[in-house]
């Protein structure tokens, strides 16, 4: 499939917009990713907005790394709301990586279509957050899409429409110091391969790809995502430590040379080590997550 250098994406396309780590508290998440040579964000406050205009907290609340082409987000929860509590029971098993966000031309659209690929879809919601820029404060807009929890037990797994993607991708924050361009993929951990496949495919209505015994993959137009057993995964990521299963373990990134994101790593103290034809972060180092670095527009992971 190739691959798209689009911010948004247009006709079927879909993209893998973002990925989202559950943390405990986001005090970590800066001086942890500014030392693996992220620019993160200022912490922001997730809203609801009801259709008569009122606001109320979703519950949760966030940071951001914004590469050029999809962004990482961590969250943390703040009060007593269903999506607090979501949050809470995800973290309960593992710190980490909890969700995947996709976007389509289309989000709205995509309701009845996952009704009838048997989802129990909830209404889109509109969300909005201040965020702060060289001009001031400023209303960001975009709305969701999610299905119930027990529908999708890898966690948080939704569609996204950005209204102000002026407001997430600044200028002046996409270039980061390490050199990442885009987000480029995830790994999750699974029990049933063939289960985590299908329903995957029905829900991004793109096919998926037996690539050996234990692993598989859904390629988007942006993005893919990479389906592993245990025995597939530690094939992957040999080592890898497997606290539970569903388990998010790794986000692949595309920088725009391996050699010169290692000395930014090395001179922060980081270790990346070779794997393949990519840089491998270990989770220590990525509040839980491990970070894969490569060159070119999507990985194999054959």
């Amino acid at each position: 499939m190739a691959w798209s250098n689009r911010q948004s994406p247009a006709g079927d396309n879909v993209f893998l917009d973002h990925v989202g780590w559950f943390v405990r508290s986001l005090d970590a998440v800066k001086p942890a990713f500014e030392r693996l040579g992220f620019i993160v964000s200022t912490e922001n406050v997730h809203m609801n907005q009801a259709p008569d205009g009122s606001q109320a907290p979703t519950g949760t609340r966030n940071r951001l790394a914004t590469p050029g082409l999809g962004y990482l987000e961590f969250l943390a929860a703040s009060g007593d709301t269903p999506i607090a509590r979501q949050h809470g029971a995800q973290l309960a098993r593992y710190e980490g990586l909890h969700l995947a966000a996709f976007s389509s031309a289309d989000v709205p659209g995509e309701y009845p279509r996952l009704q009838d690929a048997g989802f129990d879809p909830l209404q889109p919601v509109d969300m909005r957050r201040t965020v702060v820029t060289e001009a001031g404060p400023q209303e960001g807009r975009f709305s969701v899409l999610r299905v119930s929890p027990e529908g999708m037990p890898e966690g948080r797994v939704q569609w996204c429409a950005h209204h102000t993607p002026d407001l997430v991708w600044q200028p002046g924050q996409t270039a980061q110091p390490n050199g990442v361009e885009a987000l480029t993929g995830v790994v999750w951990v699974v029990d049933d391969l063939d289960e985590a496949l299908a329903r995957y495919s029905r829900f991004v209505r793109k096919p998926s790809l037996r690539s050996s015994p234990d692993t598989g993959v859904v390629r988007l137009e942006r993005g893919q995502l990479i389906f592993a057993t245990r025995k597939g995964a530690d094939a992957l990521l040999p080592g890898l430590a497997i606290p539970t299963v569903p388990f998010g373990a790794a986000v692949s990134l595309r920088v725009g040379s391996l050699a010169k994101t290692a000395a930014v790593l090395a001179a922060n103290g980081v270790a990346a080590t070779p794997i393949g034809t990519m840089l491998r972060i270990a989770p220590a180092d990525a509040l839980g997550v491990t970070l894969l670095l490569h060159e070119g527009d999507a990985p194999s992971f054959n």
